[in-house]
């Protein structure tokens, strides 16, 4: 089946080929290593600028390009999208990861992004294994580099989330790797390997794994921490049953479980969890040899604890502000020892995130900014509600054989469903989705554009909606995601090393821009589908 798959690729990767940069570059690339911050919004850079030292984000922005007004381009800012987003150079229209969750009207049901049902869990026998990127309807970046050399160029990735490794390796990924924060161990399926390689076995031995469970302080004196809200405060969450939301995390301590195993939610909702991954792809670069011959290879990494630290503790939080800090010293280390196995000559690296974030609502509303949250979406009458199957993504799916069971007529149920949410305060608009892409080609709407890239035909509802601006989902989280808007949008986008032009653009970019551009370097194939533009003044 995978060969039938790759197949598949070569034959449409050949039909891409009019997209690729006119043009000639001769790229002699050995590694390219992308780093996905997940949930790094734009404003993390210059905000804590003073406090990052010279050799981390500043090596990469100093010395690189840097895309500064770089936004998504469609409405549900999660991981898998944005994940999917920066490597596939096209938004969810066309690359099908819709969300990190969606439903499919086909089957009535809801399905998971990287989930598969046919694939059997290696390292683990749980379904956290059971992943494949089935869903990804186009390839990504480091598949057209496969098939540009002759399937020698390898293609690694890694995160503590699945979706974000599963998705950044693409189609033909030689290795993917996430965590299992049960076991606290690095696994993956049977679509990439049936065992463990040795090397994986070793670097998950409870002795190391164990290792990453550190305690957690601030790096520096946390009064100087001024460029975030005070350490306690009423809008963080707590983590691992510690009873305030305050530094020190005694994290040794508070992951002892009463049966005397380990909770690796500490790993997950620490600065530990960002160490690890360097410390794994580092591994991998050693082990399997990656960046060592004249074919370019790929590793991605997917910062995953950056998300769970702001969920947790809201984007004003001391917790974030450290997370960066100590990120910025893992970069750091991973750039030095770049430059000492491949060379500083010889690798690329981007850097981008899969979305940004909101500061905590009530935060927000305390200060004066009128943010709400959104109860429940579930807001219609009985009689009304019958004829709806789901409401997810910001579609509304209607029930039609109920509809045509009771002899309804579909266009009268569509317009009471207008109405009633039109009626409530967090709706800006809804549209029938039938007429959204002619309303979309004939204007410039914002919410219109949107809502299309973020819809694919398989998984399109019957009406869509939009959420006005300061509406956030009601969850658990401290702070969340998901919106359409600006805050959720904006993110940087950084190239640094071999090929790359330094300098920076205040010019409104796209993450989809991102594939484009590593293909003009590389001088491969766009991949299919593409919808990005090659950010030209980021090359040399």
């Amino acid at each position: 089946m995978r060969n039938f798959l790759v197949v598949i690729l070569i034959f449409f990767s050949i039909k891409s080929f009019s997209q690729s940069k006119s043009k000639e570059i001769s790229s002699d690339v050995k590694l390219v290593v992308g780093l996905v911050v997940d949930q790094m919004k734009y404003e993390y850079i210059p905000k804590f600028w003073n406090k990052y030292g010279e050799k981390g984000f500043k090596r990469l922005i100093n010395n690189g390009f840097t895309a500064k007004n770089a936004h998504y381009s469609y409405a549900v800012t999660s991981t898998g999208p944005g994940h999917a987003t920066v490597v596939t150079g096209t938004s969810p229209n066309y690359h099908g990861i819709v969300g990190n969750d969606w439903y499919d009207p086909k089957i009535n049901k809801s399905i998971y992004c990287v989930d598969d049902k046919n694939i059997e869990p290696v390292g683990t026998s749980k379904k956290i294994g059971k992943k494949s990127p089935k869903n990804l309807l186009v390839t990504t970046i480091s598949d057209e580099n496969r098939i540009s050399t002759n399937f020698r160029g390898k293609t690694f990735s890694v995160a503590l989330k699945d979706r974000s490794a599963v998705l950044s390796g693409g189609h033909t990924a030689n290795l993917s790797f996430w965590f299992d924060d049960d076991d606290g161990k690095f696994v993956t399926s049977d679509y990439y390997v049936d065992e463990l390689p040795k090397w994986v076995e070793k670097f998950n031995s409870k002795k190391n794994i164990d290792s990453y469970v550190q305690n957690w302080d601030t790096y520096y004196d946390i009064d100087t921490y001024t460029e975030s809200g005070p350490d306690f405060n009423p809008y963080e969450g707590k983590i691992l049953g510690k009873k305030n939301s305050v530094f020190p995390y005694d994290l040794i301590n508070l992951s002892k479980k009463e049966n005397g195993l380990v909770d690796y939610n500490a790993i997950k909702y620490s600065p530990s969890g960002n160490k690890i991954l360097i410390d794994f792809a580092l591994k991998a670069i050693d082990k399997e040899s990656l960046g060592t011959d004249n074919d370019t290879d790929f590793i991605h990494i997917g910062f995953s604890s950056t998300d769970h630290i702001g969920h947790r503790f809201g984007s004003n939080s001391k917790e974030v502000q450290d997370t960066y800090i100590r990120l910025d010293k893992d970069i750091e280390n991973l750039l030095n020892i770049l430059d000492t196995k491949i060379g500083e000559n010889n690798y690329l690296v981007y850097l981008s995130a899969d979305h940004a974030i909101t500061h905590s609502p009530d935060f927000l509303a305390d200060n004066k900014i009128p943010f709400n949250k959104i109860a429940s979406n579930k807001v219609f009458a009985p009689e009304l509600n019958q004829f709806i199957n789901n409401i997810s993504n910001y579609n509304v799916f209607l029930n039609h054989e109920k509809i045509n069971e009771m002899d309804e007529d579909v266009e009268e149920i569509k317009n009471k469903i207008k109405i009633v949410l039109s009626n409530e305060p967090w709706i800006y608009d809804v549209y029938d989705f039938g007429d959204l892409e002619e309303v979309v080609a004939n204007n410039e709407n914002y919410s219109l554009s949107m809502l299309l890239n973020n819809s694919h035909p398989k998984y399109r509802g019957d009406l869509a909606f939009f959420v006005n601006p300061f509406w956030v989902r009601r969850s658990s989280s401290t702070s969340n995601h998901g919106t359409p808007t600006t805050y959720d949008t904006h993110v940087p986008i950084i190239f640094y090393g071999k090929g790359v032009n330094p300098g920076s653009s205040y010019e409104r970019h796209n993450v989809k821009d991102i594939a484009p551009t590593l293909a003009a370097i590389l001088g491969i194939n766009f991949p299919i589908l593409t919808t990005g533009n090659v950010l030209s003044d980021a090359i040399k």
